[in-house]
């Protein structure tokens, strides 16, 4: 029987082989490899050649090291039943991608509280971190100490009043007044509003601007349960709401997710949409241009927003207010007025 030795890991390639293969020093293959550093097309090309022929990885962790710049930012979600949220995270890491960044996605338990996962983020050494709407349950100021080894938090898609903190949004207050508008257009008088989770500004802010609007027209919200921005909240509160003995003749629901249950609920019941009951959503999500659904929605401006929050990043100012972007609404089939 022959004994044979183990093989030997092969020996990891380094910077140092590739400036000598290249012909260059090893401070120029750093530069080959970090976005927007200076360096000739020549010297570039050299590099890179080098380093596929040799088969080189930079390793992104020795780097950090000597820049102080992980390149890694932390995105905090807290759920994701709502499908305007994983489509932004898959925006958001592309944009990130396009920055020479990478993104590091971390879920909340809105149980506990956010400065745990913010704390458990900065052990990758994160340049800066974005929270999507979740329950916050730090009081003030706790969550404006995020930020104590200099690492800027932004909120994305929400705000905290009081809070001297990042914030770039949808302006979901004129989101909300603008569907109770295109409702008030279509000939509606009893409208209800079905929220999504009432401890969310999105929620807040899209039915203050909805009962603001209405009450300019001498009306009120026949009904305005809340409790989740899901499908099947959406469903239930439609159920609710007629056995409740109402009989709506629109309904906003707080975001297109529980807009489409309340699509299908209203099937069930028997009511024709949009000649019995308007139905007007908010997000624009890939779901809601489908043919089973055609829904007049108000469509968030999520590229513009994304790129506002990279930049707010890159200059944090906090303590001005949120950024606000203005929604667009989008026609489709379930409202009255100009489509319907």
């Amino acid at each position: 029987m022959t004994n044979r030795s183990p093989a030997l890991p092969a020996q990891r390639v380094t910077s140092h082989d590739v400036s000598r293969e290249a012909g260059v020093s090893q401070s120029a293959v750093s530069r080959a490899f970090t976005p927007g550093a200076h360096i000739s097309p020549e010297t570039r090309r050299r590099v890179l050649e080098a380093a596929q022929k040799l088969g080189y990885q930079p390793n992104a962790i020795a780097r950090s090291l000597v820049t102080q710049r992980s390149g890694i930012v932390a995105l905090i979600v807290g759920e994701l039943h709502n499908p305007f949220y994983p489509q932004a995270l898959s925006q958001f890491a592309q944009a990130l991608e396009a920055k020479g960044k990478r993104a590091l996605l971390l879920t909340h338990d809105a149980r506990r509280d956010v400065q745990d996962t913010l704390d458990a983020a900065s052990r990758y050494q994160i340049e800066a971190a974005i929270v999507f709407p979740t329950r916050l349950n730090a009081a003030p100021p706790s969550l404006g100490d995020v930020s104590r080894g200099g690492v800027p938090v932004l909120l994305f898609n929400r705000h905290l009043p009081g809070q001297d903190l990042l914030s770039v949004a949808c302006d979901n207050h004129a989101g909300g007044r603008l569907a109770a508008q295109v409702l008030l257009d279509g000939g509606a008088t009893r409208l209800a509003f079905i929220g999504g989770d009432p401890d969310t500004s999105t929620h807040q802010d899209r039915l203050r601007g909805f009962t603001e609007r209405l009450a300019e027209s001498g009306l009120s919200p026949l009904a305005a349960p809340a409790r989740a921005f899901q499908y099947d909240w959406g469903v239930e509160a439609t159920r609710q709401i007629h056995a409740d003995g109402h009989c709506p003749d629109a309904i906003f629901g707080a975001n297109d997710i529980i807009a489409i249950g309340v699509l299908d609920a209203l099937r069930e019941l028997g009511r024709r949409v949009p000649e019995d009951v308007s139905v007007i959503g908010f997000d624009d999500i890939q779901e809601s241009a489908r043919l089973a659904y055609r829904l007049t929605t108000i469509r968030q401006p999520l590229e513009t927003m994304i790129e506002d929050a990279l930049l707010a990043l890159d200059d944090p100012q906090p303590g001005h207010g949120p950024r606000l972007h203005p929604g667009e609404l989008i026609w489709r089939d379930t409202a009255k007025g100009q489509m319907g």
